[in-house]
């Protein structure tokens, strides 16, 4: 379990809820970050967990790395810093469960890169992204323009960057760093109830999927459909595969086993 208290984790059958808690502005700091990766360390090794609900709580999701902390941090640090928050956040892009980004109020800086690590984003009415790190002098450095050129296109990511703005949630989903839209204050709701979803789904199966598209992103369209073959065989001789084709033939609901 996360040791400084930052960061907490719930279990509720199936689904994990971690929730970002450094009132006021869950502000990250190391010590939530080493939360965060013990956080997902744990759940990695918990193969009844198959979906991730990450928040940052029903007000906001974060506004960013501490600042105090970068004042007090020499320059030498930035590099070194930026490396072990990368490592964290590919933690999370790279977890085993689909993870789901509940975002309520602000996502910003370290926020909104933390946000754009998970595989899908549910974004309340009130929700706002902003990547704004130059105007304070900076450059976003926990893959947040790399994503979000993936997710965007790049011409919407250096626009994001370079302007230090921040959009709505109605801004964020038509370009697509948003999935889905909830009612102010509902991103957690909706993002569990679409983890109830995926986590009712055959396991396996959801875990190869999500890696044959997370590993074909960035391949020539050739070789990332052979991650996909990878995928096929992976599930075609499991006991849920075989369950799911005879329940379909049968008319009825799967008796799924996670296996």
């Amino acid at each position: 379990m996360p040791e400084a208290g930052l960061v907490t984790l719930v279990r509720r059958g199936h689904v994990a809820l971690v929730t970002l808690d450094r009132p006021r502005v869950n502000a990250i700091n190391a010590a939530m970050r080493d939360d965060l990766e013990r956080a997902f360390l744990e759940l990695e090794l918990d193969t009844a967990i198959y979906v991730i609900v990450l928040t940052g709580g029903p007000r906001l999701f974060s506004a960013g790395v501490d600042i105090h902390e970068l004042i007090a941090a020499p320059a030498s640090d930035a590099v070194p810093r930026n490396r072990r928050y990368q490592a964290v956040y590919d933690l999370v892009d790279g977890a085993r469960a689909p993870v789901i980004a509940a975002v309520n109020g602000y996502a910003l800086g370290g926020g909104c890169e933390l946000a754009l690590a998970c595989d899908i984003r549910i974004a309340a009415a009130d929700a706002s992204f902003g990547l704004p790190e130059i105007n304070l002098g900076g450059v976003p450095g926990i893959g947040g323009p790399q994503r979000l050129a993936r997710l965007a296109g790049e011409s919407k990511a250096k626009q994001l960057v370079l302007t230090g703005a921040r959009i709505d949630a109605s801004e964020a989903h038509r370009m697509g760093l948003a999935d889905e839209l909830a009612p102010e204050g509902e991103a957690i709701g909706v993002a569990m109830r679409m983890a109830e979803t995926i986590a009712a789904k055959p396991p396996l199966s959801v875990q190869s999927a999500k890696r044959a598209i997370r590993l074909g992103r960035d391949l020539p369209l050739e070789r990332a459909q052979r991650v996909g073959l990878v995928a096929v065989g992976e599930v075609a001789g499991t006991a849920d595969r075989a369950e799911s084709l005879r329940a379909f033939v049968e008319k009825r609901a799967p008796r799924l086993e996670g296996r």
